[in-house]
């Protein structure tokens, strides 16, 4: 098993911005921010983020190594 994993071991299958900001040691609005601008794999509906585990996973795996911007 990949640190990768280890990191998304336990997390259900849709995460909730606090999750994804908590998984990715950030504070909500820049989650909110990542999401709004496109940089994690989301899906907004309504007035709610759909936020799917194994795409965040997916995609942090094919950015391996490559710094996100904070102020994004």
């Amino acid at each position: 098993m990949s640190r990768l994993d280890d990191l998304f071991e336990g997390l259900p299958e849709k995460l909730s911005v606090e999750q994804l900001a908590d998984l990715l040691g950030v504070t909500k609005q820049t989650a909110y921010g990542w999401l709004q601008n496109g940089h994690i794999p989301a899906y907004k509906i309504g007035h709610s983020w759909v936020i799917v585990r194994d795409e965040v996973k997916d995609y942090l795996a094919s950015r391996r190594n490559q710094p996100m911007q904070q102020d994004d």
